[in-house]
Formats: C-alpha cells, sequence, structure tokens
C-alpha cells in the first residue's frame, strides 16, 4: 500500500515535470506552476493535494496514467521508482514489480540527465548537517587508514581535522538560520 505521503510525492515529481491532473468528469486539466516554496510544498500544491486526495480521489489521476489518486491510496497500489527515469510511479502491490504505466513514456526526451530533475521538499539544514556527518566519517576512516600505515612519529591531524569540520558545520547552520530569518 502506497502511503499518502508517497502518492503525494509521486504527484508533485510528475507536476514539476509539467504533468497536469485530470478530472474525469471534466475537460479540466490542473497545472500548476509552483509545487515547492522553500523547504516545503507550496500552499497552493498542498490545497490542490488536498482536494484530491479527498473529495475528488475518486475521479482525479495524473495525465498519462490511468490510475485515480483513490486507487494509488488504495491496498493494491505501490509507488516505486522508475527503472527508466528513477522518478516515482504506480505499479500493482502483488504480482511482477513492473509500472503499469510510467508517466515519462509520453515525454519527448525524457530522461533528460542535462536538467534538474524533480525533487521532494528538503529541509537545507538537515541536508547540510548530513553533509558535515559524511565529512567527519570519511575524516575518521582516513585518519584510521593513515594510522594503520604510519609509525608512532607520524603527525595526524585527527584534532584538527575535527575541529576543522565542527567549525564548518556552526558556519553552515548560523548561514542556513541567517537565510531561513530574511525570507517572507
Amino acid at each position: 500500500m502506497a502511503s499518502r505521503t508517497l502518492v503525494k510525492n509521486y504527484l508533485a515529481q510528475w507536476m514539476q515535470m509539467g504533468k497536469t491532473i485530470s478530472l474525469s468528469n471534466q475537460t479540466e486539466k490542473i497545472y500548476i506552476y509552483k509545487i515547492l516554496q522553500g523547504d516545503k510544498y507550496s500552499p497552493l500544491f498542498n490545497s490542490l493535494w488536498d482536494e484530491v486526495s479527498t473529495t475528488k480521489a475518486q475521479e482525479a489521476y495524473l495525465s498519462g496514467t490511468d490510475q485515480t489518486i483513490s486507487d494509488l491510496l488504495s491496498n493494491e497500489w505501490e509507488i516505486i521508482a522508475c527503472a527508466r527515469c528513477n522518478l516515482l510511479v504506480p505499479t500493482l502491490d502483488m504480482g511482477p514489480r513492473a509500472p503499469v504505466c510510467c508517466p515519462c513514456d509520453d515525454l519527448p526526451n525524457h530522461p533528460n540527465l542535462d536538467s534538474i530533475a524533480p525533487r521532494i521538499p528538503i529541509k537545507l539544514s538537515t541536508h547540510l548537517d548530513a553533509l558535515c556527518d559524511r565529512l567527519a566519517q570519511k575524516s575518521m576512516d582516513q585518519d584510521q587508514e593513515s594510522h594503520a600505515v604510519a609509525s608512532d612519529a607520524t603527525y595526524t591531524s585527527q584534532e584538527e581535522d575535527q575541529q576543522t569540520i565542527s567549525n564548518l558545520r556552526g558556519s553552515m547552520l548560523k548561514l542556513v538560520k541567517v537565510n531561513s530569518s530574511t525570507e517572507p
């Protein structure tokens, strides 16, 4: 069963690629230009999601697909990454794991590795914190390798590396806080 969050992320990714939401009982196609706003979804997209995931779930579907939002929220469907384009696609929960229909089928020149891929909202501070953690881990791994090879008389910069990473983390978090306080 696909979670509501995963279905929402699926719609957001494809709408960033220019897809629309269609309503089966109307010829209306709904397109939102601004899906992301900072580290969250835009209020307009959230409003659309609230509408198509509740009152219009039986009739709303992503253009280029046959599954309604109601179908995707049922126990029969799962959302996985497309083998071709790596974006989220629906697949039946039982049987082979091949997507029923990837929305990228009708997009010319897709996947385009030269363009920016759609994404979900991310908190900059969390992303930068994870980056600092990876740098710290890499530094510790390199120090362990050098200790295994080096003799006792060799200079190691483990303390200096730790201090540098700590200073970098503090500077980035301050920058994020300053930027987030100046945004409307």
